[in-house]
């Protein structure tokens, strides 16, 4: 089974779930949107109000697009809303399923998993969720240790009846996962490895848009000053998809079909509202240095 592996000190504090392991500082963002706190612009509403937005708003529709820090939906009414994203950035989330194919060396992950004696994971992770660098200066708490890379560790949730045993969240950047489902993870200056299955879970939860599309379902949660109900201040901004990232997409087979001497049309199946094509998906390369030796830099 493999081992978290942890210096001899640390697998001390590990099993008697005494103190945390601490946080270690990550800055820096590839994504346009975390570069810059939200909802420090009304673009396209005009000059801020000195009024409050004070009436909630519920409402779905459909992703129509992005102005600067101002999300447009157009809603199940019919009508267009202008949104503007919520003050913390983790409230603004782009949430899709991935499979394995999907993963690559650098990405970021967050994962649960229980631990015994020795720093040995009990059993197969249950949920790996990827995400992408944020603005962490709204953030606090376990929120902020949620995009920090490191090991946390909580009392709280561990099983009272085996005292011997702990729950870890894993914060760090993908090493890579071996043919004998073995997920190597790099939590800041602590390698972890942690085993998966058939029935783990890959899930994407950007908060950007990087890999939306034109037409992805939206859920806002919200206020607005009447009368402009279709002005919002966001609480919460979800877009979901029923793409599933890393399966085979038939659109690829249908371009390589195309007549003779026809010129290939531009695809942008695959790009995002907010994506970099210079970028991508991975914001760090694969030879780029792992977060302990930027520290030790």
């Amino acid at each position: 089974m493999p081992r978290l592996c942890l210096p001899l000190p640390a697998l001390v504090i590990l099993t008697l779930s005494l103190l945390p392991c601490s946080i270690l500082p990550f800055s820096g963002s590839g994504d346009r949107l975390a570069a810059q706190p939200p909802g420090t612009e009304v673009a396209g509403f005009g000059q801020p109000s000195t009024l409050p937005a004070n009436e909630i708003t519920n409402f779905k529709g459909a992703l129509k697009g992005m102005r600067r820090n101002i999300v447009v939906v157009e809603k199940e009414d019919g009508s267009e809303a202008l949104v503007a994203l919520p003050d913390t950035i983790s409230s603004f989330q782009f949430v899709a399923k991935a499979t394995p194919a999907f993963l690559q060396r650098g990405m970021l992950v967050r994962l649960s998993a229980n631990f015994g004696p020795g720093g040995v994971p009990l059993a197969p992770v249950e949920k790996v969720t990827l995400f992408q660098p944020v603005d962490l200066r709204s953030l606090h708490g376990r929120t902020k240790e949620q995009f920090t890379p490191g090991v946390y560790s909580d009392a709280n949730r561990g099983n009272r009846n085996q005292p011997m045993v702990v729950k870890l969240s894993i914060v760090g950047r993908l090493i890579g996962l071996a043919p004998n489902g073995v997920l190597a993870v790099q939590a800041g200056k602590i390698p972890v490895q942690v085993p998966v299955d058939a029935n783990t879970t890959l899930e994407v939860r950007y908060n950007n848009l990087a890999l939306a599309q034109e037409g992805d379902p939206v859920s806002v949660t919200g206020f607005y000053q009447p009368p402009n109900e279709n002005q919002v201040k966001a609480d919460r901004i979800t877009i979901t998809t029923d793409r599933v990232y890393g399966e085979y997409q038939p659109s690829a087979e249908r371009k390589s079909r195309r007549k003779r001497g026809e010129k290939p049309a531009d695809d942008d199946s695959d790009k995002g509202l907010g994506s970099d094509p210079e970028k991508g998906d991975n914001p760090k390369p694969d030879d780029a240095p792992p977060e302990s030796e930027k520290e030790d830099s």
